[in-house]
């Protein structure tokens, strides 16, 4: 990977950090509570939303789908440490609810998670040239 695009997705990384935050913060009550119904609905549109993400950063990074393994760890790293310092010591970040918050951080993970499959998946089904 280029150093410029290290950088790049290292920006990206925070960046869909910090909407993921955002939708935390703005959400949360509506979806993020226990025994909410909809608490399954908002990790299944993650799935769709995450897709999009990646669409977003292979379009700003021109890669192919097959190329996005690396840049999609180096995305998932630095949200991910980013969002383990906000949890851990600015939690309200998410909300002031602490049960949202958790609920929320959870989510963010499953969207991480669901990142890292999907760019593997496709380095997986790319013909590899020797």
């Amino acid at each position: 990977m280029k150093h410029s695009h290290f950088w790049l997705f290292v920006a990206l990384g925070i960046v869909f950090g910090l909407n993921g935050v955002l939708v935390v913060r703005l959400l949360g009550q509506q979806l993020l509570t226990t025994g909410n119904p909809l608490l399954i609905v908002a990790f299944l549109v993650a799935i769709p939303i995450t897709l999009i993400t990646f669409a977003i950063a292979k379009y700003i990074s021109k890669l192919a789908f097959g190329e996005m393994l690396r840049p999609v760890v180096v995305m998932t790293f630095t949200a991910t440490w980013l969002d383990a310092i906000a949890f851990t010591w600015l939690h309200s970040l998410y909300h002031d609810s602490q049960e949202i918050a958790l609920h929320g951080a959870a989510l963010i993970l499953w969207g991480a998670g669901l990142g890292l499959f999907f760019a593997y998946l496709l380095e997986q089904k790319t013909p590899k040239h020797h």
